[in-house]
């Protein structure tokens, strides 16, 4: 396990460039845009926003420069990865690859503009700058699935097969779920090649945590999703995916039962999630609540993978938990600065943040 002892050293120094608690508490006390971009120059985001050049504004500036960071900081950790190493980079990526193929998806088939396709994405170091830029420019779903499967991406060819039963209803959950399920595939996979850390308190694997919690996760917002909008999926498990350990497939029905999203949340806080779903805040005017029931799910995978990371500093736990920080860091600060554009209060932007978990 000498490779893993090397990435924990490394990873421990990539850690150290993370923004601290107090400097986010200085970003949300800033008045607009320009004092924000200020303030990250001083920051390790600094060089990013003074590469990016052009008259652009300050907004797009940041979103490119986080854009860049965020690739190259994941790029950098692959190269730093072998072995097993690289494959649980890997493992942990996918699932973040999944969400950006599905954000390519989402605003080609809203007809949106490559370049506000690409404001809209998340990198995961899978992919260059040039690589996601070509995958905004597709016209349709079915160009992005064949640009894929000529770069031989795995997720290319299972969104290709899913493309004739999304064709009449238009339905992405279709497509989505295609991907979803690819991921889960690959990700099982390479759970049964991947030799596992030490385990931690429990006997815990962090990177098999990490796996059946994103499956519950993933299973709990499709199920809320359907009862917001009041769907009646006619095969309603061909859009759940196997390995979750907190949601059976009954509990899974009885949530779907519901009849509004507030009895679903009850219904779905009879499980572990008792704790985190009982503190969510009440929905408020303008924001999405089942983004903030997202949030609230990720705080869970951030908790549980810290909680690991401390228990077996030299296991799988501090890789799992440094790449959700980094993703939550990248979230939060766009999030912040989206909330400047259209002056969202701070009590709101406060369910979108994930400062303390």
């Amino acid at each position: 396990m000498s490779d893993l002892f090397y990435l924990a050293a490394r990873l421990r120094a990539m850690r150290a460039q993370l923004l601290s608690r107090r400097e986010y508490e200085t970003l949300l006390a800033l008045p607009d845009l320009s004092s924000i971009a200020a303030a990250l120059r001083e920051s390790p985001y600094g060089q990013y926003i003074e590469s990016t050049g052009g008259e652009v504004p300050e907004a797009a500036r940041i979103e490119e420069a986080l854009r860049r960071n965020v690739s190259q900081t994941l790029a950098r950790l692959l190269v730093l990865s072998s072995g097993d190493c690289a494959e649980a980079v890997r493992l942990v990526l996918g699932r973040w690859e999944v969400q950006a193929v599905k954000t390519v998806l989402r605003g080609i088939v809203s007809g949106a503009s490559p370049a506000e396709i690409l404001s809209s994405l998340v990198p995961t170091g899978l992919h260059d700058e040039a690589a996601l830029e070509e995958m905004c420019r597709q016209a349709d779903p079915r160009a992005l699935a064949e640009l894929m499967v000529t770069w031989r991406e795995p997720l290319g060819r299972p969104l290709l097969r899913a493309l004739p039963s999304f064709r009449e209803p238009r339905d992405l959950a279709i497509l989505e779920s295609a991907l979803d399920r690819c991921w889960f595939e690959q990700a099982a996979s390479l759970l049964r090649e991947i030799r596992p850390s030490s385990p931690g308190a429990g006997g815990e694997d962090a990177l098999s945590l990490f796996v059946s919690l994103s499956v519950d996760t993933t299973n709990l917002m499709t199920v809320l999703k359907e009862v917001e909008d009041r769907i009646v999926p006619v095969n309603p498990d061909r859009y759940l995916l196997p390995g979750g350990r907190i949601f059976d497939g009954n509990a899974l029905d009885r949530i779907r039962a519901s009849p509004t999203l507030a009895e679903a949340l009850q219904e779905a806080g009879r499980s572990l999630f008792r704790r985190p779903l009982a503190a969510l805040p009440a929905p408020a005017a303008g924001i999405p609540f089942l983004a903030v029931v997202e949030r609230q799910m990720d705080r869970v995978l951030l908790r549980a993978s810290r909680g690991l990371a401390r228990v077996d500093p030299l296991g799988w736990g501090p890789l799992v938990s440094f790449l959700l920080d980094k993703l939550r860091e990248v979230r939060n600060l766009r999030m912040i600065v989206r909330a400047r554009l259209v002056d969202l209060p701070e009590a709101e932007l406060g369910h979108l943040l994930i400062l303390e978990y």
